[in-house]
C-alpha cells in the first residue's frame, strides 16, 4: 500500500472524481513513464512534444490506461500549457489511483 502522506497532496477525493496533480517532461527520452511519486505531485515523462497539444493527448491516454479508463474518464482540468497540471479522474477512487502508481512505479 502507498504511504498515506502522499494521499493527501497528490491525489484528493471529490464529489466529481479524483484530483491527480501532476508535473510532465514532455518530449522525454527516458522510457519510463513515472519518474518519482513526491508529496505534492506525480513526475511523469512524456515522448510527445509539448506542441498542439500532443504531450496533453498522450497524459490523458496513458493514464487511462494505467487505470484501465476510458479517455473520456481522464479530464485535464488545469494546466493545459502548463508542465503542472491537475487531472480529473472520473469512477475510481484516491487509494486506486494510488495504488496503480504505485504499481508501476515499484515494477519499472
Amino acid at each position: 500500500m502507498c504511504p498515506t502522506y502522499m494521499s493527501k497532496m497528490v491525489v484528493e477525493d471529490t464529489a466529481d472524481g479524483v484530483l491527480l496533480r501532476v508535473v510532465v517532461k514532455p518530449k522525454s527520452r527516458t522510457r519510463t513513464f513515472i519518474a518519482e511519486i513526491g508529496v505534492e505531485s506525480v513526475n511523469l515523462n512524456l515522448r510527445a512534444p509539448a506542441r498542439e497539444g500532443k504531450a496533453n493527448a498522450e497524459l490523458l491516454k496513458r493514464v487511462a490506461k494505467l487505470l484501465k479508463l476510458s479517455t473520456a474518464d481522464v479530464v485535464l482540468v488545469s494546466g493545459s500549457k502548463s508542465r503542472d497540471k491537475t487531472l480529473l479522474i472520473r469512477g475510481v477512487m484516491a487509494d486506486r489511483v494510488l495504488g496503480a502508481l504505485q504499481a508501476v512505479k515499484n515494477n519499472k
